[in-house]
């Protein structure tokens, strides 16, 4: 018994088609394997704390932290409540592993962080663990600038 010349053609492309599609599937599947195993927010996130957005009266996180200077001991105390009633942005500036954890070094900038004497300032360079960049976005509704402010910024560069 003879096979057919076309009919081995034809399961040639159907063998050939499934192995394309198993190699594309295979590559996006490790696409999002890296990308599941880095957690954490990515250099140049932003979290933004607007005083013109509400925010819930019942978060109260304050956190105390380390100046990027690698120095012990705390530094001074970012206080979400505080950070929220002036505004100031928090941007994460680079990651730095630590042991089997990963920091974050990440510049805050605002009128001031604390309302007592842990208060970082108007600037300061911070090393955070990953949850407290977490908790930060949390309160601050997430990660980017709002959309109200961009529009403000846009509007303001296109001014005379």
């Amino acid at each position: 018994m003879r096979l057919n010349d076309s009919n081995s053609a034809n399961a040639g492309r159907v063998l050939l088609g499934l192995v394309a599609i198993a190699l594309a599937g295979m590559v996006g599947t490790l696409g999002l394997v890296g990308r599941v195993g880095d957690p954490g927010p990515r250099v140049g996130e932003i979290i933004a704390f607007d005083p013109l957005e509400p925010m819930a009266r019942d978060i109260r996180i304050r956190l105390a932290v380390t100046a990027a200077d690698d120095q012990p001991g705390v530094a001074c105390v970012l206080d979400v409540r505080a950070m929220h009633a002036d505004g100031g942005s928090v941007i994460v500036e680079g990651r730095e592993p630590q042991g089997r954890l990963m920091r974050y070094r990440v510049h805050w900038a605002g009128t001031r962080s604390s309302d007592d004497s842990a208060d970082c300032g108007a600037s300061a360079d911070l090393l955070l663990s990953l949850q407290d960049v977490e908790r930060l976005a949390m309160a601050a509704g997430g990660y980017g600038v709002p959309k109200r402010t961009t529009k403000l910024w846009r509007a303001a560069a296109n001014a005379p």
